[in-house]
């Protein structure tokens, strides 16, 4: 795991300053070591935290010894050991031990063929000066982030937007605004920031070194793989799912310095740590968050599986004024507002992870494989709540029983805003002009009739990567790699496969992995309510001492925030919440956090203006 910027403008000299800046904005990505190339219209700026073969033979950039290929990377190749041995047959000859030759090598051997070969997360830029060209790629599920600019005769990419900001004004972009405020998070392209986007997963980029237009294709489009083969068994679908559980961890464990698991009691990283536990030498280690007294504490659930494969277990208190007080720095890590509340714990444990280890497993991409979210199993009514909303004319809401639970999806599609928990229609009265219009979620959930199948397609391409995306930046601020073993093409095209009525019936949640992890844990652990990493927000907020100290800033004149919001709705919210009014009321929390990173940004030009 590290990170990088490129930079590509013909003729252009990059100023050693600039390449400085970038360097200090990507330490935390990679303290080991740096490396630079800077010649007349390229530069390449890398920060490395070492994994694989952590010698010095295999810094970054890497060039191979005809000087024609030149490659920045970042994130790790699983089946590197494979595909070295296939060029070695070749004639390749290696001078290090870890994944980046390979991808080199591969390049040099098979060309754009090699991305078809790869299995990992990644995300590189590499030079081929024969061709007269940069490629970029980003791997199919998009663990990794990628970043891009386009400016002029200018053409960037980055591993976070902090270095692509140095190139260009960092304004909040007003499509991602509505998708953040009701998502909270923005998909597809969209990055938060104008003029900077995330390259989509399965993509590779061509930039022509001697200037013209970057041309992009799909390499791979893991969506694809949706496709249920209604012929298979329960047993079939349990063996093969299961297999590909187990090939994906031990490919995950492979490592020069070790690994740790993230384990938070739940299902998915309770598996990953039975499956892990009997492949480590010695003991493995786990690390867990305790909200104690919460009523969202899991330790109890945790201690079953620590007794049960003997792991060394370390647990991290957090309390609220730890939440409150490490907020801004998460809300910084993100480049953007928190999708989830619990990246902040996901960063105070990578801090102490930090301390022994640089990698860490965890359960990410369970839940939107084998469907583990309620709404799975509530499928059928959300079909029918969608059905109704179509049906109802709007002068007869009122009059229905509990009607917002179904007005909520009126010109919405369910399958989409099912993921949405808190209340649209509240977002929607104090931020009239911030409603996102029909984009990446759309687009996916569009290319299937099947409701489970357009549920599946949302969450495997939008809300997964907002948490791929949370558990990179959260680890990556403590420059610890979080690998994701459930979040695996060669896993995602077995579970894909999967008939609806054994991975997502309806009822229960994800009943297949559940009857796979029975193998391994107790029942009491995996037929219990999903907890997941929540805290008590509403009751934190209330608190001045926690998070209550930040709600000040959206009734200050300087609310950044205010600037999209109904004249006075911020302030009204604030009121009406400590008046103990808690339904039908924006989230907060979620305002609060989007206000610590448009403050982080700099000023608008108005507001500059006026300041000067």
């Amino acid at each position: 795991m590290c990170g990088f910027a490129a930079l590509i403008e013909p003729g252009r000299g990059f100023a050693p300053a600039l390449l400085d800046g970038m360097d200090d904005d990507l330490f935390h990505r990679g303290p080991d070591s740096g490396g630079r190339l800077r010649e007349e219209g390229l530069a390449l700026v890398f920060r490395r935290l070492a994994i694989l073969d952590p010698s010095a033979g295999a810094d970054q950039p890497m060039t191979d010894e005809s000087g024609r290929f030149t490659v920045v990377f970042n994130g790790e190749i699983y089946n590197y050991k494979r595909l070295r041995a296939e060029l070695v047959e070749q004639g390749a000859r290696f001078k290090s031990h870890g994944d980046t030759e390979v991808l080199l090598r591969g390049y040099a051997q098979w060309g754009e063929g090699v991305l078809d070969r790869l299995e990992g997360m990644y995300a590189f830029v590499l030079i081929d000066r024969a061709r007269g060209r940069a490629l970029a790629a980003r791997d199919p599920l998009g663990i990794k982030p990628l970043y891009m600019l386009r400016r002029g005769g200018l053409t960037a990419f980055a591993s976070i937007m902090r270095p692509l900001a140095r190139l260009a004004p960092a304004e909040p972009d007003e499509a991602a605004l509505a998708e953040l405020l009701t998502f909270r998070f923005a998909a597809g392209r969209l990055s938060n920031l104008k003029g900077i986007e995330r390259v989509p997963g399965g993509t590779v980029v061509a930039v022509p070194l001697s200037g013209g237009a970057p041309a992009e294709r799909r390499f791979c489009d893991p969506l694809s793989t949706l496709h249920a083969d209604p012929r298979m068994s329960e047993e079939a679908a349990e063996a093969a799912a299961g297999a590909a559980i187990e090939d994906s961890v031990a490919a995950h464990l492979q490592s020069d310095v070790g690994y740790t698991v993230q384990l938070s009691g739940g299902v998915d990283s309770s598996l990953v740590t039975a499956l892990a536990a009997p492949a480590t030498p010695g003991r493995l280690t786990t690390f867990g968050i305790n909200l104690a007294p919460s009523r969202h504490d899991e330790s109890p659930y945790r201690r079953m599986v620590i007794e049960r494969f003997q792991v060394d277990h370390h647990e991290i208190p957090l309390s609220a004024a730890d939440y409150a007080e490490a907020l801004p720095r998460a809300v910084a890590h993100m480049e953007g507002p928190m999708a989830h509340s619990g990246c902040v714990l996901l960063m105070l444990l990578c801090d102490r992870i930090a301390k022994t280890s640089k990698v860490v497993l965890t359960g990410e991409g369970a839940d939107e494989f084998f469907g583990g979210y309620k709404r799975y199993g509530l499928w059928r009514q959300l079909r029918t709540k969608g059905w109704l909303a179509r049906a109802v004319p709007a002068p007869l809401w009122p009059f229905l029983q509990r009607y917002r639970e179904i007005q909520r999806f009126a010109g919405r599609d369910p399958a989409i805003f099912s993921a949405v928990y808190h209340d649209v229609l509240a977002l929607n009265e104090v931020f009239p002009a911030l409603v996102p219009k029909p984009g990446a979620r759309e687009a996916a959930a569009s290319r299937f009739r099947d409701f489970r199948d357009r549920m599946f397609a949302v969450d495997q391409s939008a809300y997964l990567e907002s948490l791929l995306l949370r558990q990179d930046k959260m680890a990556m601020a403590a420059s610890v790699e979080a690998r994701v073993p459930f979040t695996h093409l060669p896993l995602a095209r077995a579970v894909n496969r999967v008939p609806h009525a054994i991975r997502a019936p309806g009822g229960e949640t994800k009943p297949l992995l559940k009857r796979i992890a029975a193998r391994h844990l107790p029942r009491e652990l995996i037929y219990r309510r999903k907890i997941g990493l929540l805290v008590p927000l509403d009751e934190w907020l209330a608190r001045p001492d926690a998070l209550g100290r930040y709600l000040e800033l959206l009734t200050e004149p300087g609310c950044r925030l205010a600037a999209f919001a109904e004249r006075g709705a911020l302030r009204a919210s604030v009121e009406r919440f400590r008046a103990g009014e808690r339904r039908t009321l924006a989230p907060l929390d979620h305002l609060v956090n989007m206000e610590l990173w448009l403050r982080g940004l700099p000023a608008p030009a108005t507001e500059r203006g006026l300041a000067a």
